[in-house]
């Protein structure tokens, strides 16, 4: 019997603070004043009763806060041009941003949850909002005090996004957006989401400043020159909130809190950086990295012109910039003239796009990548429709079709090998038959 005994009390236990959290006991009646006081916030109304709502304020005229003066200059910074290249669109929406003041509807969105599982029973415990407010950064914080409240609060950001119309997010895309939409079809409300435009800033951030910067973390040392102290790691965040649903005491989400306030700021911060490139144009890159990416930037919203410049100034830049290796170095400069020589084609800048396209080649980058096929594939529609040199459109197929593994693309060269063989026959008998050029010199000798 004792064995058994242990055996269960190892079982409860397992499910309590296992594979299995959701089961956790949970507290049976919250005190929501208390709550949010212990929290260092209050109740506030909301739609669907009240809510306990954590306010911050960072920045101002003193520069107070994390980041000083880089939130007003980044606050300043933020424009309508930003925000749609930043999106990837230039044209679509245009009414979003129609206000004289672009960061007047932006709303900042960062969640902290139960686990990354999305699954029915993984809940968002702390929802926060930033926005900016002249040269201040303002955040607040929808905290789920138990699993019962989870309408609630869910109607609470339904009427905080409802003000919005462009959603700024990191990775939001993949796992925010999805997550809270999951949560919305599940208490059987309609998500307010889909009506917004959205910032996914991981990608465009990335692009800018490398993707070996990691998370905001990565970002926040590399490109604000910021360190957290005492920070909460994320994988400990589940875990003080399954430890105040078991005692009650709210006191170490006030971590978490902190946690979630600095990655909304630093978001604000960095996409007034990103507004800021982007307006200011090539001329603004520090690296040919950076050019090359704000030109990606350009050419996703179609701005062909400023991502043709940009894509220019990369390939000057390269061969001073400094990678992480050669490695990088080459395959940089590799996919810089495979841009370019795609921007070029687009404007019917063929003879410019041809050397851009062999240039490529004579990097003699092994094993040969998806630029240098396209290059090879380029070359021999060169050759053949605009130079109508059929031997030099030849030597470029058969080289495309060395290098070509898949089944259609090679399809597609075979064809243009036939082609090119039977067209250059043609023209040899043509030279050699009745009436030709080598008929004519033997009548005459």
């Amino acid at each position: 019997m004792t064995d058994l005994s242990r055996l269960r009390d190892v079982l409860r236990g397992s499910r309590q603070s296992g594979a299995t959290p959701m089961l956790a006991p949970r507290t049976p009646s919250v005190d929501l004043e208390a709550f949010a006081a212990g929290l260092g916030g209050a109740l506030e109304d909301g739609p669907s009763g009240p809510c306990p709502v954590v306010r911050w304020w960072c920045g101002g005229e003193a520069g107070d806060g994390p980041y000083g003066d880089q939130l007003g200059a980044a606050s300043s910074a933020i424009s309508a041009a930003g925000l749609r290249a930043l999106c990837g669109s230039e044209h679509e929406g245009e009414s979003l941003w129609s206000d004289p003041d672009p960061r007047s509807g932006l709303l900042f969105f960062d969640l902290e949850t139960t686990g990354l599982s999305g699954g029915s029973g993984t809940v968002a415990f702390v929802v926060g909002f930033g926005c900016f407010v002249g040269a201040r950064f303002h955040v607040w914080q929808f905290v789920l005090p138990s699993f019962a409240t989870e309408r609630r609060l869910l109607a609470a950001v339904t009427a905080a996004v409802s003000r919005a119309h462009t959603l700024v997010t990191f990775n939001g895309k993949s796992f925010d957006v999805p997550f809270m939409e999951m949560r919305w079809l599940y208490q059987r409300l309609e998500t307010p989401l889909p009506a917004l435009r959205h910032v996914d800033l991981v990608h465009p951030a990335r692009r800018l400043w490398g993707p070996e910067t990691g998370g905001l973390g990565g970002l926040e040392h590399r490109v604000l020159g910021f360190r957290r102290d005492d920070d909460v790691p994320g994988f400990e965040i589940p875990s003080r909130y399954f430890d105040y649903l078991r005692s009650g005491n709210p006191r170490p989400l006030r971590g978490v809190l902190a946690h979630n306030q600095l990655d909304l700021v630093s978001l604000g911060v960095l996409t007034g950086m990103a507004c800021n490139l982007v307006d200011r144009g090539a001329q603004a890159t520090g690296s040919a990295r950076q050019s090359l990416g704000l030109g990606r930037l350009y050419a996703r919203c179609g701005r062909e012109v400023e991502a043709l410049a940009c894509y220019e100034r990369a390939a000057a830049l390269t061969s001073g910039a400094r990678w992480t290796s050669e490695v990088d170095a080459v395959a940089g400069r590799a996919e810089t003239l495979y841009r370019l020589a795609l921007a070029c084609r687009r404007q019917r800048r063929h003879n410019d796009a041809a050397r851009y396209w062999q240039t490529l080649i004579d990097l003699g980058r092994r094993p040969t990548g998806v630029f240098e096929r396209e290059a090879l594939r380029a070359l021999a529609v060169h050759h053949e429709h605009r130079l109508q040199d059929l031997d030099g459109a030849l030597t470029f197929a058969r080289r495309a079709y060395a290098v070509e593994y898949t089944a259609g693309r090679r399809r597609e060269v075979q064809r243009r090998l036939t082609r090119l063989e039977r067209r250059l026959a043609n023209d040899a008998n043509n030279a050699s038959g009745p009436g030709g050029p080598l008929a004519l010199q033997c009548s005459l000798d």
